[in-house]
């Protein structure tokens, strides 16, 4: 995958697998795979691994390194794109780029945990130390943990930042909120239409509602391409 640094710090990886909490019964997902160096401890506890991988040079690698295993299973893709298999946690270095759109995209998983490597500065937009929509995000669905720092020197090839290893665990929250932002790859009027219809509302009256709550501009645009000001304002006016 693009933009990925693969963690080669031998104490840094059985840290992360530490954090998983991992037992005999997990099925993990790992994405971004690359060499194998974090699946080969995943697969030490884990019932069986899921490892996403782009590159089609390192699924080579991998089938090679872990041909004596029947536990784990490799996935030739842009994991951006594609349906995941059932988890019960996901351990992943993260290719930083994909940071962001992970974090949308496992509101629709059920899972146990999540433990990623990430960027430092990603993780000040998730706790709000630099204002963002991912706050939102973390608020309505997510319990965040945030642990070691992680210095460039334990990648190879090294970035020019520092990471952290942060885990995250699935909350109950505001429902609207949680249905809202789960439905981030559709236009914001079908999605709030979608909401007012499970409430009891019939499609002509939920489409009615929407175009007298929300401006039109807003109404076209895709949930995750709201700013963080948009969000608050189609919140703030469909809950009055």
């Amino acid at each position: 995958m693009r933009d990925q640094h693969f963690m080669i710090d031998k104490d840094m990886l059985i840290r992360i697998v530490s954090l998983a909490d991992l037992n005999k019964t997990d099925t993990v997902l790992e994405i971004g795979g690359g060499a194998g160096a974090l699946t080969e401890y995943l697969l030490k506890i884990a019932k069986e691994v899921y490892v996403i991988e782009q590159d089609k040079k390192y699924i080579q690698v991998l089938d090679e390194k872990f041909s004596h295993h029947k536990k784990v299973m490799f996935m030739v893709g842009n994991a951006m794109e594609m349906q995941f298999p059932e988890f019960t946690k996901c351990v992943s270095n993260l290719p930083y780029t994909i940071c962001e759109p992970l974090l949308w995209k496992m509101t629709r998983y059920d899972y146990e945990l999540l433990v990623f490597v990430v960027p430092a500065k990603f993780v000040k937009l998730l706790t709000g130390q630099k204002e963002s929509r991912l706050k939102f995000v973390i608020d309505a669905f997510y319990e965040l943990e945030i642990f070691d720092d992680v210095p460039p020197e334990a990648f190879e090839p090294r970035p020019r930042v520092y990471s952290k290893i942060i885990r995250l665990r699935k909350k109950k929250g505001n429902l609207f909120l949680r249905e809202f932002l789960s439905q981030y790859d559709k236009r914001t009027k079908n999605a709030l239409r979608q909401i007012l219809v499970k409430s009891g509302m019939t499609k002509r009256e939920a489409t009615e509602k929407v175009a007298l709550t929300i401006r039109p501009m807003l109404q076209t645009r895709k949930v995750a391409n709201l700013s963080l000001a948009e969000i608050k304002e189609v919140i703030k006016n469909f809950l009055e």
